[in-house]
């Protein structure tokens, strides 16, 4: 388990020292409401609580779970943690196709024609005092660990990527994949 999030922080170290940009684009949220609300379960407690939505299926961490080893690995040092809303999910999910229709990403045309089947793992983290939700999207998972624990997927390319998006900006930041083996 260590030797995974050492080779997905020196991945991501290398990504970022790469000198290429992240992605970041406004995302558009439509003002009627969806078709069928997100259903939620209490993210007041520690453990995690499973949201779905009319084309989505994931689980949003809350804050006051435990700090593990993972956590301390996966985001940056001096992040905290908060609980994101439904709302804040739901606007996400609303502004993710248009995302990935502008994004230019030559694997966004492949990801669009399965996204409804993606599982969805959401992190609220604070960074230099703004809002940010780290979403891990995973195409094929075996077990139903996801929905409980944080998952670290090396390898599998568009099937497992991540995004940062900002409730406060509306936009998305940090598109990246995973490695092919």
């Amino acid at each position: 388990m260590i030797i995974r999030v050492l080779l997905v922080l020196l991945s991501s170290i290398a990504a970022c020292s790469s000198g290429e940009p992240t992605e970041r684009t406004q995302g558009h949220v439509s003002q009627t409401p969806a078709s069928t609300p997100a259903q939620t379960q209490d993210t007041s407690g520690s453990r995690p609580a499973l949201v779905k939505g009319p084309r989505f299926v994931g689980v949003i961490f809350p804050a006051s779970g435990k700090t593990t080893r993972v956590d301390l690995d996966l985001y940056p040092k001096g992040a905290s943690f908060w609980t994101p809303a439904e709302s804040d999910i739901l606007s996400a999910e609303e502004a993710l196709t248009p995302f990935l229709k502008q994004s230019g990403n030559p694997k966004a045309p492949e990801i669009l024609k399965r996204l409804e089947t993606y599982k969805r793992q959401y992190r609220g983290v604070v960074l230099h005092s703004h809002k940010q939700i780290f979403i891990r999207f995973f195409c094929q998972i075996s077990s139903d660990e996801w929905m409980t624990e944080q998952t670290i997927i090396l390898d599998g390319g568009s099937c497992f990527f991540n995004l940062q998006y900002s409730p406060e900006t509306k936009t998305f930041s940090h598109f990246g994949f995973n490695g092919e083996a």
